[in-house]
């Protein structure tokens, strides 16, 4: 069977790309010399083939014409024209081929609905190579898929590493770093690892120097992180370890790779701070990527540090960046509370770049958890069953006698509200749910309607500070956006 496909100029290598593979039909990529085809119509795609004699032709030559299935309107349009079945195919670029394949064994498409809703998803599954396995997580040659590994800073005080590499674990970790401060004694680092490993995950080292990485391995680490110098002065003990080998020198790496062939090499090229150097790394990334054949690390360690903001977005692009580079294993370290619960967030970032990747797409109209502060789309308008009448700012009552003092719990994870008379606290209440906590003082305060609404405003930012995990000040804004100059004060 010959079937047409018809694209636009600009993806028409990507297209061809995509489906050189496929064996069950004879794919024909028949380029529109337009830059985007998903915004137009049949009817605009049969005009345009219409006026152009040579692509007429080569579509009447088929059995089957296929236009992307993110045009609107009725392939027929088309079919008219090319005097030849035409159809939608699926959405995502990277569904095509398993498209293809069903419609070989006789599936039937359609002329108004995508391949996705006629044939329901086509996700197709990450192919890749195995290069080996750090515990029971396999470790691609190239990526994706990538695995997540996060280290645990220098700065978690002993006794509180185990209760780390769980939290990890959960946000997402497949493998745990101790990280090492070089002035400790190697017990010190061995002992941590000890700790991390109660958490059942595979667990690596940093090791400033040999003697480090002895005394990590021998309290149960499967490796070890260090410099590509210093592990080619350890190659005897490193064999058959895990090595996560670092240099901003191709040739170190290069050699790194012929001295150690004997472990486990994940090789990191180093990510260089911005705006100081991050560019040139991605070229190196790049070279490392098509020259060496070892696993490489995508760290995004002082990117998410030295960038001045939510590190869920940077995380966001960074991951998109570790997955066109074809990295194997992404970094994560929390060292600032500006970057803790990272993890996670790098957890879901990667989700969204690798289910891009499968369907040869961007991420455009994905379910994303990233999306904390905006939407992809404006929310609705308002409902009201009566008209409104607008209210500007309306002074409060202030009493000097009794009023409220609320505060955010990070530690313990619930607000909390004192009731003051005549100075002294009265009474204090604590809860995960500000509702509820709400309810409670004013039914055991007596408040009076004002102080109840004040008490219910202020208890919201509270608890939404704890989720956001940003420091709550009574009757200031939570948030201050960049389009405005003083917040939402003067409540």
């Amino acid at each position: 069977m010959r079937v047409g496909i018809v694209t636009s100029r600009t993806a028409e290598p990507l297209v061809r790309e995509t489906v050189s593979g496929v064996r069950d039909v004879e794919a024909m990529v028949v380029a529109l010399p337009v830059p985007v085809i998903s915004v137009l119509s049949t009817r605009a795609i049969a005009s345009i083939i219409r006026s152009r004699p040579a692509l007429a032709k080569a579509l009447s030559s088929v059995d089957m014409v296929i236009l992307p299935g993110t045009v609107s309107g009725d392939a027929g349009e088309v079919a008219k024209v090319v005097e030849r079945p035409a159809y939608k195919g699926p959405k995502s670029l990277g569904e095509l081929p398993a498209t293809l394949a069903q419609v070989a064994r006789g599936a039937q498409l359609d002329a108004v609905k995508s391949a996705d809703e006629v044939l329901g998803s086509l996700m197709p599954s990450l192919s890749y190579e195995e290069a080996f396995r750090v515990g029971d997580r396999p470790v691609a040659r190239r990526g994706p898929p990538l695995v997540i590994m996060s280290e645990i800073d220098p700065s978690v005080p002993p006794g509180r590493v185990a209760e780390a590499a769980a939290r990890l674990s959960g946000d997402g970790a497949d493998v745990v770093i101790v990280g090492a401060d070089p002035s400790w004694r190697p017990e010190e680092v061995a002992s941590r690892v000890r700790e991390a490993l109660r958490a059942g995950r595979p667990v690596l080292a940093e090791a400033p120097n040999e003697e480090f990485a002895e005394r990590a391995l021998e309290a149960g680490a499967e490796g070890v992180v260090m410099a590509a110098a210093m592990a080619l002065r350890a190659r005897d003990l490193l064999s058959g370890k895990v090595v996560v080998a670092s240099s901003g020198d191709i040739n170190e790496l290069s050699e790194a790779e012929g001295s150690l062939s004997g472990s486990r090499l994940i090789l990191d090229p180093v990510v260089e701070m911005p705006p100081l150097g991050m560019v040139r790394s991605l070229s190196r990334y790049l070279e490392a990527s098509s020259r060496l054949r070892s696993p490489i690390l995508f760290s995004a360690a002082d990117v998410t540090e030295d960038v001045e903001a939510d590190t869920l977005g940077v995380h966001a692009l960074l991951s998109l960046m570790a997955v066109e580079l074809r990295a194997s294993a992404y970094l994560v370290v929390e060292e600032t509370y500006k970057s803790y619960r990272s993890t996670a967030e790098a957890r879901e970032a990667l989700r969204l770049a690798e289910t891009a990747w499968q369907l040869r797409s961007t991420e455009r109209g994905m379910f994303s958890r990233l999306l904390v502060v905006k939407q992809g789309v404006r929310p609705p308008r308002a409902v009201q069953a009566a008209e409104a009448e607008e209210v500007g700012y309306v002074e409060p009552k202030v009493s000097a006698d009794q009023y409220l003092v609320i505060n955010a719990d990070h530690e313990r994870g619930r607000v909390v509200v004192t009731f003051f008379r005549d100075g002294s606290p009265q009474g204090a209440l604590a809860g995960r749910h500000a509702l509820s906590v709400a309810r409670a003082a004013v039914r055991r305060f007596g408040l009076d309607p004002e102080h109840a609404a004040y008490l219910g405003y202020e208890l919201a930012k509270a608890e939404m500070s704890l989720k956001l995990g940003k420091t709550y000040v009574q009757d200031e804004p939570l948030i201050v956006v960049p389009w405005e100059r003083n917040g939402n004060s003067g409540c």
